[in-house]
């Protein structure tokens, strides 16, 4: 196959028509002319536009990026020769304003339609590879030899095993491994570990649940029994003192007649009075409101001294910061330490000794001049050290002040705010305890109601007083009862009856209460069908991650094996083939090139036996290299014995040297001679 001539509305291409010829062919644009976009819409021609890609934050789609500069609808044509016939391929914006969406084929002879080609299958049809496989072996970017070292190298490592750059071996095993590690992870922090330690965990809770419902079923087995012993107990001791008080029918009658007319002038007492508990709500309510009352009032005050004497109070603290700021700084003197100054005099006269040699220091003798100078030089920094000048010190920190100024009256603005509107809550919760002990006092008589609730009070004391004196009564009445009778069997019995129904109910209380505990337990640890169910789920998981897991390690095994099945077939060809290239490509200055399965390069010269690893390579020799693997693999992987694929080649010399780029166009007419190459480059000769 081989391009004819190619003409198009798309980026800066206006129309105008761009022929080709066999061989080389050389296209001279300067930058910015279109080389990039020429490439592009010959892949476009081939393989059709991607309409449904959106722009994204750092790239625009190539419906955006080239669309036409001249203002026509994006439309190609492309005449190409193929098995032997000139094919005309039209791509033109189609209903909807779709660009390149119609597309048609036909003989250029006989102007029939070739069936063979369609809008989807074209460019795989005549060059054999998908559009991936032919933007990564005939259509080569300069920019590409740009990258970083690393990702230059991951790219010719992905060319020399599989001939797609697109395809990363390394990245698909190292995503394999992520995947797993994310799924059993190293000790316990993999989602496998941490659904097996959940499982076992509810686990342990379910059975915690069975032990606490066996507890509580036994505990309610025994109760029965515990409540007939507690009856039994109350009988017997109901008995004994009946028995007991017909002993003591004469006293106890006489007290209980007090205790009657004490409780008779009770009742009376009471009735006067409203429901305690509504009693004490209306006086707790009453209280609350007087000291709102009295909160609101406080806060007035205080908010209109602190209003009034604002501005004279920060005139104080400006009229003080301007006295300070008159006032005079006191310097202190240079203080010198008298001891230090003679230690320093004393140490550079034996400097000045020991430099004459008058005293005579060994093997030290020499060293000895430098040594005293050091410590005199120590001993003279010591006696200035500490002369430092002093200010005196303000009376106050001025902006501290001001802004604690501030801060009182910003308090004092809103304390008022708040107890005025504590004052209204403590106002209305007053208003509706008043109505539920006097309804009869219109609402709004604050005062009459306080007055009305102080009166209730009193009477609540009276009646309290008189409690106190009906149960002085009563406890008199049983003291009679307790204090005079016979030390008997009759007495000794009722006491032994009252300890056995007290020792009953507290079993059976114990009893209660170990069942409210149990099930305070269940309810902490969750319902039990809840918690299976969980489980089950859980168990579900787990199943689930072991089979993700086993479908990683068979996916692993089979990248592994396709790797080193496709590298053993593909690689070597590539290899041998780049290596030729790149003698031409270096003038015969490398003759011999190793690229390994794990990337490790090395290249070797005609007269050396020295090996050139990748650390030691130049960047335009790495240049190089990079653009014999792309025309290595062209030739390995789109060659067939019917047709070539051309090859496009954007600036490729970019970053050459004259005499690289003429070690380039050597190899490119080499290669032209079996297939047509275009090149496109701003660099003349």
């Amino acid at each position: 196959m081989k391009f004819l001539q190619a003409q198009g509305h798309f980026g800066v291409l206006d129309g105008q028509k761009i022929r080709f010829g066999d061989g080389l062919n050389v296209l001279y644009l300067p930058n910015e002319g279109g080389k990039t976009t020429l490439c592009n819409f010959l892949r476009v021609m081939l393989y059709g536009l991607n309409t449904s890609r959106r722009d994204g934050k750092n790239q625009l789609s190539d419906k955006t990026k080239y669309r036409p500069a001249d203002g026509n609808p994006m439309s190609g044509l492309l005449e190409l020769e193929w098995q032997g016939r000139r094919i005309r391929i039209s791509r033109q914006t189609g209903k909807g304003n779709a660009p390149m969406q119609e597309f048609s084929a036909h003989y250029v002879d006989t102007g029939e339609v070739c069936e063979q080609l369609t809008a989807k299958d074209c460019g795989r049809v005549l060059t054999g590879v998908s559009e991936e496989g032919y933007q990564s072996t005939a259509l080569i970017d300069g920019q590409d030899q740009s990258l970083s070292a690393a990702e230059l190298g991951e790219r010719m490592l992905a060319l020399s095993t599989t001939g797609d750059s697109a395809m990363m071996y390394a990245s698909a095993v190292s995503q394999l491994d992520r995947w797993r590690n994310a799924l059993r992870g190293t000790g316990n922090r993999g989602r496998y570990a941490q659904v097996e330690a959940d499982i076992a965990q509810l686990t342990q809770s379910i059975g915690r649940l069975d032990e606490l419902s066996e507890q509580i079923e036994n505990y309610e087995a025994q109760i029965p029994s515990a409540e007939q012993r507690i009856a039994e107990a109350e009988t017997e001791h109901q008995q004994a003192t009946e028995d007991f008080t017909l002993l003591f029918v004469a006293k106890r009658e006489a007290a209980e007649r007090d205790e009657r007319r004490a409780r008779e002038k009770l009742a009376l007492l009471r009735a006067e009075l409203p429901p305690l508990g509504v009693l004490a709500d209306a006086e707790r309510a009453a209280t609350q409101f007087e000291e709102a009352q009295k909160a609101y009032d406080d806060a007035q005050a205080e908010q209109a001294e602190v209003v009034a004497n604002y501005q004279k109070w920060k005139d104080d603290i400006d009229q003080t910061e301007d006295e300070y700021s008159n006032s005079q700084r006191s310097r202190s003197d240079i203080h010198i330490r008298g001891w230090s100054m003679i230690l320093a005099v004393v140490l550079g006269v034996l400097a000045v000794v020991s430099l004459l040699g008058v005293i005579p220091f060994g093997p030290l003798t020499p060293y000895m001049p430098y040594l005293f100078s050091v410590c005199a030089v120590i001993a003279l920094i010591v006696t200035f050290v500490g002369s430092t000048e002093s200010l005196d010190s303000p009376p106050m920190d001025f902006d501290e002040e001001r802004v604690k100024l501030d801060r009182r009256r910003q308090s004092a603005i809103s304390r008022a705010a708040q107890t005025e509107e504590q004052l209204e809550k403590a106002r209305a919760a007053f208003r509706a305890q008043a109505q539920r002990v006097a309804p009869e006092i219109p609402e709004g008589e604050d005062s009459r109601a306080l007055e009305h609730i102080r009166m209730l009070d009193e009477k609540k004391r009276v009646y309290l007083a008189r409690k106190r004196e009906h149960d002085d009564l009563t406890e008199h009445y049983l003291n009679i009862l307790d204090a005079t009778g016979p030390q008997g069997a009759a007495r000794l019995h009722m006491d032994e009856t009252k300890g056995a129904v007290d020792t009953a109910r507290q079993a059976c209380s114990a009893l209660h209460e170990a069942i409210a505990a149990c099930r305070g337990k269940a309810e902490e640890i969750g319902k039990r069908e809840e918690l299976c169910a969980l489980r089950e789920r859980l168990e579900e998981e787990k199943e689930s991650i072991l089979w993700q897991l086993d479908a990683i390690r068979l996916a692993k095994e089979s990248l592994v094996r396709a790797n080193a099945e496709l590298t053993g077939r593909v690689s070597p060809q590539i290899n041998k083939l780049a290596q030729e290239y790149m003698k031409t490509l270096t003038a015969e200055r490398y003759t011999a090139m190793q690229l390994y399965t794990n990337f490790e390069v090395t290249c070797r010269r005609d007269n050396s036996a020295v090996e050139m690893d990748k650390l030691r390579l130049s960047t335009g020799t790495r240049d190089q290299l990079y653009l014999a693997l792309r025309l290595a693999v062209c030739k390995v992987l789109l060659d067939n014995p019917d047709e070539s694929v051309p090859i496009v080649l954007d600036d490729p010399f970019v970053n050459y040297d004259d005499q690289r780029a003429a070690c380039g166009m050597k190899l490119l007419r080499e290669i032209a001679r079996e297939r047509q190459v275009i090149l496109l480059t701003c660099r003349r000769p």
